[in-house]
Parts: C-alpha cells; sequence; structure tokens
C-alpha cells in the first residue's frame, strides 16, 4: 500500500532534482521560468514540492537543463504512483462501504445500482451503468393512473459529474390533443417557486405508443398555472415528453447547476487567482491550486481560460486554421452545449475565421472505445455539441481512431499552433504558442490523416450529422423530429438553469439546427 507520505517525498525529490540543476546551471527560477513559458512562482512550487503541474513543463525543463530524461523519467514514475495511491484509495473505500463484494462487483463491472454509484464516484474513468432515461422508465412503470405520486430521481454521476438528486412529482393527466394535468390546489405551493433541490411537475397520460409523462421544471409549472375550483389545471407543452433526449439535458443541467452553484464564491476567487497566467503565452496550472473545487468547476475554470487564451492568440493568424477538440463522450460535450461562455467563443471563432468562400474546420477523436460504454442520453449530448459547431458554419471530422486520443487541443495553422487543452489534462489547464517544426510536423499530419478518414465525411451539414447518427447508433428520424419540436419551444421550460455560468442558447441552437435540416 502507498501511503500519501510517499507521494510527498517523491513530488519532493522531484522538486529537488529541478532545484539542483538550476542552480548547477546559475539560472534563477524567473530564468526558468521565461525559457520555459512558466511563472517564476509555478518554479518555486515545484521546487518545494507544491505542487507537480503537467508533462510538457518537464519535458521542456528536461531539454533546458539536458537531463537526458532524468526529469521527464522522474515525473512519469511520479505519475504512474500517484495512479497506484488513487486507485488503492478507491478500492479501500469500496471495502470499508460495500465490503469485499462490492470490490469484485467492480472488478467484474456488474450493476448492482448501489455500486454502479459508488464506482462512478471513486473511478474516474468508471462510465454510467445506468441513465437518468432507464430512472424514467421505471418511474413511468411505478406510477398509478389516476393518483399523484412523488419520486426522487437521481441524474447520474460520470468521469466529471458528481451525480444530482431530482424531485418528480406526477400527476394524472389527459392526451385532448393538449397534455392537460389536474392538481390539486394544496400541492401548488411556495415549494414550486423556489426548490432547493431541481423539480419537475408531470403529467402521466396513455398514448398510442403506451404510457407517458410530460414535465416542466417547478419554477415554469408555478407560472403557468390555472386554477379551477378546487383545482389547478396544467398545460405542459408535447415537445416536453420525458424520453432520451430531454432526459440528456436535464442530466446536463442538473449535474452542472449542482456543482457550479456549489462552488461560486470560490470560482470567483479561483479565477482571480489564475489571472497572472493571462498575459503568459504558455503556462500550466496544476489541480493542486484549486483543490477545494467541484471537478466540473474545475473544468469550467479550464475551459475559460483556454477560451480566453485562444482569442487572444488567435488575433495574431492571418490564415483559415483547422480546430482540434478533444471531447469524446457525452459528459464531457455538454459544456459546449451549457457553458454560456463557450458559446460566445464559438460565436467569435466563427465571425474571425469564416468566409463565403472558405469554412473552419472542427476535428474529433472519437474511438469505438468511448462510444460503446456509454448511454443513448450522453450520445445525443455529443452530436448536439457538433450539431451547434455546424451551426455556426463550422465543418466537424471525425477519427475513430485512438491513437490520436493523447493529442491536445490546438487551433493549426501552416505557420503556428496555438495549444489549448483542459479536458483531461494534468491540471486545470496546459495552454501554449508554438511555431517549432517538429510540432508542426506532427501536428499537421494527425490533422490531416483525421479530416482525410473521417467518419462522417460529407459534402453537407446534415449529411455529416445524419452520418453521425449511425456512428453513435441513434435514430436520426425521431431525434430530428424530437430536436425540431424543442428547438420551437426551448429548453428552459423543463430543464432551466440555476447558476448564471449556465446557458441553455446553445443547446436550443442545436436543437433548432438538428430540426431544420432535410
Amino acid at each position: 500500500m502507498i501511503d500519501p507520505q510517499q507521494l510527498q517525498d517523491a513530488k519532493r525529490a522531484l522538486g529537488r532534482l529541478l532545484r539542483e540543476l538550476r542552480r548547477g546551471r546559475g539560472l534563477l527560477q524567473r530564468d526558468v521560468a521565461q525559457r520555459v513559458c512558466s511563472t517564476r512562482s509555478t518554479v518555486a512550487n515545484v521546487e518545494a514540492g507544491r505542487q507537480v503541474v503537467d508533462r510538457v513543463f518537464w519535458q521542456q525543463c528536461d531539454t533546458l537543463f539536458d537531463a537526458d530524461g532524468g526529469l521527464l523519467g522522474g515525473y512519469d514514475a511520479y505519475r504512474r504512483l500517484q495512479e497506484r495511491y488513487q486507485s488503492e484509495r478507491a478500492e479501500a473505500a469500496l471495502r470499508a462501504r460495500w465490503g469485499t463484494a462490492a470490490v469484485r462487483a467492480l472488478e467484474s463491472n456488474e450493476t448492482d445500482p448501489g455500486l454502479v454509484s459508488v464506482r462512478r464516484r471513486l473511478d474516474p474513468t468508471a462510465r454510467s451503468g445506468g441513465d437518468l432515461a432507464s430512472a424514467i422508465v421505471a418511474m413511468i412503470g411505478q406510477a398509478a393512473h389516476d393518483a399523484r405520486t412523488d419520486h426522487t430521481l437521481v441524474a447520474p454521476g460520470g468521469r466529471y459529474f458528481p451525480g444530482a438528486p431530482m424531485a418528480v412529482e406526477v400527476y394524472p393527466a389527459v392526451d385532448d390533443g393538449r397534455i392537460v394535468a389536474t392538481i390539486p390546489r394544496t400541492d401548488a405551493g411556495q415549494r414550486w417557486r423556489c426548490p432547493l433541490q431541481r423539480r419537475l411537475v408531470a403529467g402521466r397520460v396513455s398514448t398510442a405508443q403506451g404510457e407517458g409523462v410530460f414535465a416542466l421544471d417547478s419554477r415554469q409549472a408555478s407560472q403557468r398555472m390555472v386554477g379551477i375550483g378546487d383545482e389547478v389545471r396544467l398545460l405542459i407543452p408535447r415537445a416536453y415528453q420525458l424520453d432520451e433526449i430531454t432526459a440528456a439535458v436535464l442530466w446536463a443541467v442538473a449535474n452542472l447547476d449542482q456543482s457550479l452553484l456549489l462552488d461560486d464564491a470560490r470560482l470567483d476567487a479561483s479565477r482571480a487567482a489564475t489571472a497572472e497566467y493571462s498575459r503568459l503565452r504558455r503556462s500550466a496550472v496544476s489541480g493542486d491550486i484549486v483543490q477545494d473545487l467541484e471537478d466540473v468547476s474545475r473544468l469550467w475554470l479550464g475551459s475559460a481560460f483556454c477560451a480566453e487564451h485562444i482569442n487572444r492568440q488567435s488575433a495574431e493568424l492571418t490564415e483559415m486554421p483547422t480546430f482540434w477538440t478533444r471531447e469524446q463522450t457525452g459528459e464531457e460535450a455538454s459544456t459546449w452545449l451549457l457553458f454560456g461562455h463557450k458559446l460566445r467563443y464559438l460565436a467569435a471563432t466563427a465571425a474571425r475565421f469564416n468566409t463565403s468562400s472558405q469554412q473552419a474546420t472542427r476535428v474529433f477523436c472519437v474511438p469505438r472505445a468511448a462510444v460503446d460504454p456509454t448511454t443513448q442520453s450522453e450520445r445525443i449530448l455529443l452530436l448536439l455539441a457538433a450539431a451547434l459547431m455546424e451551426s455556426f458554419g463550422i465543418d466537424v471530422a471525425v477519427t475513430d481512431e485512438p491513437e490520436y486520443s493523447a493529442l491536445p487541443g490546438l487551433v493549426l495553422t501552416r505557420q503556428r499552433a496555438i495549444v489549448a487543452t483542459w479536458i483531461r489534462a494534468d491540471g486545470v489547464w496546459h495552454v501554449d504558442v508554438t511555431g517549432q517544426r517538429a510540432a508542426l510536423a506532427e501536428y499537421h499530419d494527425a490533422l490531416g490523416h483525421a479530416r482525410a478518414h473521417s467518419v462522417i465525411a460529407a459534402d453537407t451539414a446534415g449529411s455529416r450529422l445524419h452520418a453521425l447518427a449511425g456512428y453513435l447508433d441513434l435514430d436520426w428520424t425521431n431525434l430530428r423530429n424530437r430536436c425540431a419540436e424543442l428547438g420551437d419551444y426551448g429548453l428552459a421550460g423543463i430543464a432551466e438553469p440555476r447558476s448564471r455560468l449556465l446557458s441553455l442558447d446553445g443547446a436550443d441552437r442545436a436543437c433548432r439546427f438538428v430540426g431544420s435540416l432535410p
């Protein structure tokens, strides 16, 4: 078993080696920082064993000091030790809470809901064993036809998502061309207007296809009620049927909202603390400096910094770039649809680069190993993120070759690469600007091959998205029809965000775009 002191000792030993090499060359910490595009405080923290930062930092230092792989090898050894430590902690936590049987369940990928939930929280590589759509189907089966029923569903966790509870009140409803739920006046109280927990108010009806549940966000429902005698009638748009697409958005919004609201004040402080890095062309921030933040908040911070970095550096570009993006799952891609700054970034880059004769290209690496373990809802989010980009005139390409998964986030031209990585980064972000010939050659080879062998290659946006739906095993016709319905109404009626950092504008735009395709 590895104890925390071993990990700290390894971190300090790595820092001491860097200090000895620096002093041997007669350099100050600020000298090293300037040569590897970092900050003096980062070099000081690394030497003191307080930070480790990313692999690129150590690669640059190894070259700077002619360490012949000593620094880079030391970093890789530390990362292996850290991964073993985290794995042992996860197993110990499973044993403590669930016993030895849980460890066997983890190893054999059993699907007991309790163990799956723990596995998702403790193992960052575990995929969701169930999804919100499945929970909704189970809820429909349990609900009485003629009486109110209350449920607490859990929007499952994931690699970054913590898992979020959601209250659902289900009332009898009729379908007379409209979905009309009948609610006792005593039920339509204050808890709908200011719920501490996300709450849905739903009507249950029998349809030609079977039982269906149509829902509104409780705050939206409180504004739409009409009192009739001792009862309240609630009209619920048919577009808000609970199915895999609405479950996908609810899943993402509930998880993102919960974390961002919890960290609101700390996130502001963390963003102010990282402002010093904005003047640098290259920086990498260790997760240690935001260790009190939720994983979702770290994603938001890294994403916002990388978007600003690209906007600053791309002002110098004089030719059409190719973008490389690292999102591989719906959980990761949901940030494009829901982080407010991501939509502004897409609009700015499209306006900056797209012309009447040329369109920018954004390339995804989505191997089958990333697709197969995910739910239909997650795949829908990934497709909608691609649709959002296509709606701005950005051509999307997808490679299924896993060898490219390690490529950093990029904005690439013939002479320059703007690096911006925040998904699956060693720390919160890693950004850089390079014109090194070896790096550019590698990036051009990778992006050129990926574009030439895209699994969704086609001449039009509609054809590319149709092909992507096929690759993700989604029903394109049903998805297009449902997106048209939801695009008309907007998703706020069922999934209104609470955090000021979230917006449904991107998701609405993506739905309208998919719904408009032939």
